[in-house]
């Protein structure tokens, strides 16, 4: 029977889990402490890590709101459809009521020629130009709203449909706007996503840094415990904890710095969607993205620690 000492710890050996997770937590409260005993560098180290994963992250939360809310607009682009020239107000109508059966077809509205020319005079101020017209020019034009549920791919063939008809002398679309936004939100999301590789290189590379730092603080330490017999992975414990540590309070910090950007942007961002007739708030960004930063930070500073330790580790040897 093993003989208890005073503070309760036994002379005899540990059992091989037991040891193994006591040297895990002196590794852990080590790192800790390290972490106590060093605050500037430490909190430096993990506010650049904060900004390297926030800045893409903030990117991409942006790019998927408006993306949201894209896709959720109630106003797509319209479609204004050219009647013939010859086609009196009664078949623009008959016109009408057929395009307003075609799948995809929201509403239609008749702008008769006359009110149309009356409406270019008020806007242009050419009254003296309509005294010399002999006969309206403009044919009767139909307006034409789509369903909310239709996206670009469906209007180029809702258009194409249309032209086709009998009656139909042209049909202009009106969504370069919406092809615009779609193609700068897809490069700011491929921006987004390049930046965030180049960052996490980074992370990886200025917490390498910290950790060969600390590892050349601790150097004689290591050749001590090499000498006794602890081998590369028992030196290196508390380093994979700190690396662990410090990457995921800067995902913590990271995603602080977001939720106060999107409150700073929340005023913008809702006047610009009030012109859409939507009242937008950035909601995307919630505590599942929280606990994702975390997850990434820790990871980056596990991979830079092993990274790091691998490295230096294996050069100091006892002589």
């Amino acid at each position: 029977m093993a003989i208890q000492s005073p503070a309760g710890v036994g002379s005899g050996p540990r059992p091989r889990v037991l040891a193994w997770a006591h040297h895990h937590r002196q590794a852990a409260e080590a790192s800790v402490d390290k972490l106590i005993r060093e605050p500037v560098s430490n909190a430096l180290t993990v506010l650049v890590i904060a900004i390297a994963l926030a800045l893409p992250t903030f990117a991409l939360t942006l790019a998927n709101a408006v993306t949201q809310e894209i896709n959720q607009l109630d106003a797509p682009p319209q479609l204004s459809v050219l009647t013939d020239p010859a086609l009196t107000y009664g078949d623009a109508e008959v016109l009408a009521e057929k395009i307003e059966r075609q799948p995809g077809v929201a509403s239609v509205k008749i702008i008769d020629r006359d009110t149309a020319l009356k409406e270019f005079i008020n806007a242009t101020g050419l009254d003296a130009l309509s005294s010399r017209l002999a006969s309206n020019p403009l044919p009767h034009t139909l307006w034409l709203y789509p369903s909310s549920n239709i996206r670009a791919a469906g209007l180029e063939q809702l258009s194409q449909d249309l032209t086709a008809l009998p009656g139909v002398s042209e049909v202009i679309l009106d969504s370069r706007w919406l092809e615009r936004l779609e193609a700068f939100i897809a490069l700011a999301r491929s921006v987004a996503i390049a930046l965030g590789v180049a960052m996490a290189l980074g992370v990886v590379l200025t917490l390498g840094n910290t950790l060969r730092l600390g590892i050349e603080s601790r150097r004689e330490e290591i050749v001590v415990i090499k000498l006794i017999g602890g081998g590369n992975a028992f030196a290196r414990r508390p380093f994979l904890y700190t690396g662990v540590l410090i990457g995921a309070l800067g995902g913590l910090v990271a995603a602080v710095l977001i939720l106060l950007a999107l409150e700073t942007l929340t005023v913008p961002i809702s006047q610009l969607f009030e012109l859409y007739d939507r009242s937008a708030a950035v909601s995307v960004f919630g505590l599942l993205n929280v606990f994702g930063l975390l997850a990434v930070g820790a990871t980056l500073g596990w991979i830079s620690a092993c990274y790091s330790v691998q490295l230096h580790l294996a050069r100091i040897q006892p002589r």
